[in-house]
């Protein structure tokens, strides 16, 4: 899978196998978070994913090294590492693990799709890096439809403040609650199958966490289908929900590279 999916999906390069949906900027268009890049910024998430019966849980940083070069155009440098916990509570980064991307400053704007901001992107892989251009990506009809998925609210809540306590800090915290749906169709020999998917991400966000602000976020996916007209012999798979959980662990402006040299 190419690096640069990890913008919308990075837990599945970082623990392959494991499709998710909810990740560290998943909520990145959703104009009631806020959307920073700070260089030395970094942030810890855990992850856990419950979906048929199964639980996946991982960890990930998040980092911004600052920008590569000067001018206003000048590319934000952005690393994703996977981490494992080696004693309990201790996160530590997987060696020869990792994302590197540059990403063009427009992507402030909030506008158009997050592969249009993605200059470069690199995979270290068993110690060795990877490069992928844009045209790999676009070429790859999977790849390039998980880089356009994005999450923006039909409906938002907002529900009373809440305190979040972050590595013995209380972080006052904003609480949302974005809901979205979506119906696609299918025409089969049995008739017409209809599937409805909803959305439900439930967030805690404060200003004084970077990126998107998230202490935590709770995604409930729930997709139902039914043919139309009913038919006897075929009968429509059975409803699937899915729970995603991300967890803010740790977060701090003392960022430095991870991953080493990217040439």
């Amino acid at each position: 899978m190419a690096p640069a999916a990890l913008l919308l999906s990075v837990v599945v390069v970082l623990a392959p196998g494991a499709a998710r949906a909810l990740d560290l900027l998943t909520l990145w268009q959703q104009p009631e978070l806020p959307l920073r890049l700070e260089a030395g910024a970094w942030a810890d998430y855990r992850t856990q994913v419950m979906a048929g019966g199964r639980r996946e849980s991982g960890a990930t940083r998040i980092a911004c090294l600052g920008r590569a070069g000067g001018g206003d155009d000048a590319s934000w440098i952005l690393e994703l590492v996977p981490l494992a916990e080696t004693d309990p509570g201790v996160l530590v980064p997987v060696p020869g693990e990792g994302v590197r991307l540059e990403v063009a400053p427009s992507i402030l704007d909030r506008k158009g799709e997050l592969l249009d901001h993605v200059r470069t992107a690199r995979r270290l892989a068993d110690g060795r890096w990877e490069a992928y251009d844009r045209a790999a990506l676009r070429a790859d009809p999977l790849l390039s439809s998980s880089l356009e998925q994005g999450f923006l609210a039909d409906e938002v809540r907002r529900d009373p403040a809440t305190t979040r306590v972050v590595q013995g800090r209380e972080l006052l915290c904003d609480q949302f609650v974005l809901a979205a749906a979506d119906t696609q169709a299918a025409d089969l020999p049995a008739g017409r199958m209809i599937q409805v998917s909803t959305r439900e991400i439930a967030a805690a966000v404060s200003a004084e966490v970077p990126f998107l602000g998230l202490t935590y976020a709770a995604e409930r996916t729930r997709a139902e289908s039914r043919l139309d007209p009913p038919s006897r012999r075929f009968k429509a798979p059975a409803p699937q929900v899915r729970v995603e959980i991300l967890e803010l662990v740790a977060f701090g402006t003392d960022a430095r590279p991870l991953l080493g040299g990217a040439d």
